[in-house]
Protein backbone atom coordinates (compact mmCIF):
# COMPACT_ATOMS: atom_id res chain seq x y z
CA UNK A 1 0.00 0.00 0.00
CA UNK A 2 2.76 2.49 0.85
CA UNK A 3 4.63 1.83 -1.99
CA UNK A 4 1.41 2.02 -4.29
CA UNK A 5 1.10 4.96 -2.39
CA UNK A 6 4.47 6.54 -3.90
CA UNK A 7 4.89 5.32 -6.79
CA UNK A 8 1.50 7.54 -7.54
CA UNK A 9 2.89 10.55 -5.91
CA UNK A 10 6.12 10.00 -8.46
CA UNK A 11 3.91 9.78 -11.10
CA UNK A 12 2.31 12.95 -10.16
CA UNK A 13 4.98 14.96 -9.75
CA UNK A 14 6.99 13.81 -13.15
CA UNK A 15 3.24 15.00 -14.78
CA UNK A 16 4.29 18.35 -13.46
CA UNK A 17 7.94 18.52 -14.00
CA UNK A 18 7.26 17.72 -17.81
CA UNK A 19 4.24 20.62 -17.58
CA UNK A 20 6.53 22.76 -15.88
CA UNK A 21 9.43 22.07 -18.39
CA UNK A 22 7.32 22.76 -21.70
CA UNK A 23 6.51 26.11 -20.06
CA UNK A 24 9.69 27.38 -19.51
CA UNK A 25 10.57 25.84 -22.95
CA UNK A 26 7.77 28.18 -24.08
CA UNK A 27 9.09 30.93 -21.55
CA UNK A 28 12.32 31.18 -23.08
CA UNK A 29 11.10 30.99 -26.52
CA UNK A 30 8.89 34.56 -26.02
CA UNK A 31 11.81 35.90 -24.18
CA UNK A 32 14.42 35.24 -27.71
CA UNK A 33 12.05 36.89 -29.63
CA UNK A 34 10.96 39.96 -27.58
CA UNK A 35 13.60 42.11 -29.49
CA UNK A 36 11.30 41.22 -33.00
CA UNK A 37 7.86 41.53 -30.71
CA UNK A 38 9.05 45.04 -28.99
CA UNK A 39 10.18 46.33 -32.97
CA UNK A 40 6.84 44.86 -34.47
CA UNK A 41 5.08 46.26 -31.51
CA UNK A 42 6.56 50.01 -31.74
CA UNK A 43 5.86 49.90 -35.54
CA UNK A 44 2.60 49.21 -35.61
CA UNK A 45 1.82 52.09 -32.95
CA UNK A 46 3.93 54.60 -34.93
CA UNK A 47 2.18 53.64 -38.08
CA UNK A 48 -1.29 52.77 -37.46
CA UNK A 49 -3.95 55.04 -37.69
CA UNK A 50 -6.86 55.63 -34.93
CA UNK A 51 -10.04 53.64 -35.73
CA UNK A 52 -12.18 56.43 -37.64
CA UNK A 53 -15.57 57.89 -36.22
CA UNK A 54 -17.30 56.41 -39.21
CA UNK A 55 -17.36 53.15 -40.44
CA UNK A 56 -14.20 52.31 -43.50
CA UNK A 57 -15.31 48.97 -44.00
CA UNK A 58 -17.37 50.74 -47.33
CA UNK A 59 -14.14 52.18 -48.66
CA UNK A 60 -12.15 48.71 -48.18
CA UNK A 61 -14.87 46.40 -49.87
CA UNK A 62 -14.23 49.19 -52.86
CA UNK A 63 -10.71 49.05 -52.45
CA UNK A 64 -11.02 45.46 -52.65
CA UNK A 65 -13.81 45.13 -55.12
CA UNK A 66 -11.17 47.48 -57.46
CA UNK A 67 -7.81 45.55 -57.02
CA UNK A 68 -10.19 41.86 -57.79
CA UNK A 69 -11.18 43.64 -61.12
CA UNK A 70 -8.07 45.19 -61.97
CA UNK A 71 -6.51 41.71 -61.44
CA UNK A 72 -8.85 39.94 -63.76
CA UNK A 73 -10.79 37.71 -60.77
CA UNK A 74 -14.59 37.37 -61.19
CA UNK A 75 -16.11 38.25 -57.70
CA UNK A 76 -18.96 35.66 -57.32
CA UNK A 77 -20.01 37.16 -53.86
CA UNK A 78 -19.03 39.06 -50.75
CA UNK A 79 -20.11 40.25 -47.17
CA UNK A 80 -18.75 42.81 -44.98
CA UNK A 81 -18.08 41.85 -41.69
CA UNK A 82 -18.58 43.01 -38.05
CA UNK A 83 -15.92 44.98 -36.82
CA UNK A 84 -13.09 42.59 -34.89
CA UNK A 85 -12.47 44.69 -31.91
CA UNK A 86 -9.16 44.02 -29.83
CA UNK A 87 -7.11 44.82 -26.74
CA UNK A 88 -4.57 46.84 -29.21
CA UNK A 89 -6.42 47.19 -32.75
CA UNK A 90 -9.61 46.69 -34.27
CA UNK A 91 -10.59 45.10 -37.73
CA UNK A 92 -13.19 45.82 -40.48
CA UNK A 93 -13.11 43.27 -42.94
CA UNK A 94 -14.53 42.20 -46.26
CA UNK A 95 -15.08 37.93 -47.23
CA UNK A 96 -15.04 37.47 -51.18
CA UNK A 97 -15.46 34.54 -52.67
CA UNK A 98 -13.50 34.58 -56.09
CA UNK A 99 -12.91 32.71 -59.10
CA UNK A 100 -9.83 33.49 -61.45
CA UNK A 101 -6.35 31.61 -62.20
CA UNK A 102 -3.55 31.18 -59.74
CA UNK A 103 -1.79 34.86 -61.63
CA UNK A 104 -4.79 36.67 -61.01
CA UNK A 105 -4.93 35.88 -56.87
CA UNK A 106 -1.80 36.59 -57.08
CA UNK A 107 -1.66 40.11 -58.58
CA UNK A 108 -4.84 40.69 -56.55
CA UNK A 109 -3.13 40.06 -53.21
CA UNK A 110 0.18 42.09 -54.31
CA UNK A 111 -2.53 44.92 -55.13
CA UNK A 112 -4.48 44.59 -51.88
CA UNK A 113 -1.00 44.26 -49.72
CA UNK A 114 -0.56 48.11 -48.09
CA UNK A 115 1.19 47.73 -44.36
CA UNK A 116 1.15 51.49 -44.33
CA UNK A 117 -2.90 51.51 -44.52
CA UNK A 118 -3.40 48.82 -42.15
CA UNK A 119 -4.74 46.52 -45.24
CA UNK A 120 -4.11 42.49 -45.90
CA UNK A 121 -5.19 39.69 -46.98
CA UNK A 122 -6.19 37.73 -43.69
CA UNK A 123 -6.99 34.64 -44.90
CA UNK A 124 -7.07 33.07 -48.04
CA UNK A 125 -8.30 29.40 -49.37
CA UNK A 126 -7.83 28.80 -52.89
CA UNK A 127 -9.50 25.23 -54.49
CA UNK A 128 -9.05 24.12 -58.20
CA UNK A 129 -12.51 24.62 -59.97
CA UNK A 130 -13.87 22.03 -61.98
CA UNK A 131 -12.68 24.16 -65.68
CA UNK A 132 -8.86 24.15 -64.84
CA UNK A 133 -6.58 26.16 -64.75
CA UNK A 134 -8.97 28.28 -63.15
CA UNK A 135 -9.52 28.59 -58.94
CA UNK A 136 -12.22 29.54 -56.87
CA UNK A 137 -11.44 31.64 -53.70
CA UNK A 138 -12.81 32.65 -50.42
CA UNK A 139 -10.66 35.42 -49.04
CA UNK A 140 -10.92 37.81 -45.92
CA UNK A 141 -9.31 41.28 -46.84
CA UNK A 142 -9.11 43.34 -44.08
CA UNK A 143 -8.13 46.92 -42.54
CA UNK A 144 -6.15 47.08 -39.47
CA UNK A 145 -6.84 50.47 -36.97
CA UNK A 146 -5.74 50.99 -33.66
CA UNK A 147 -8.17 50.01 -30.65
CA UNK A 148 -9.54 52.98 -28.87
CA UNK A 149 -8.44 53.98 -25.35
CA UNK A 150 -10.48 53.02 -22.47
Amino acid sequence: MVLKVALSLNQGTRRNLVRVSDELGEANSWLEQKGEWEAKAEWLKKNLRPSPEDNPAPALQKKAQSAATSAGLKIEEQNLLAPKIGASCTIYANRMRLTGSLEQFTRWATQLYQPENGVALTALNLKLSPEPPKMTGEAEVGQFFLGKKQ
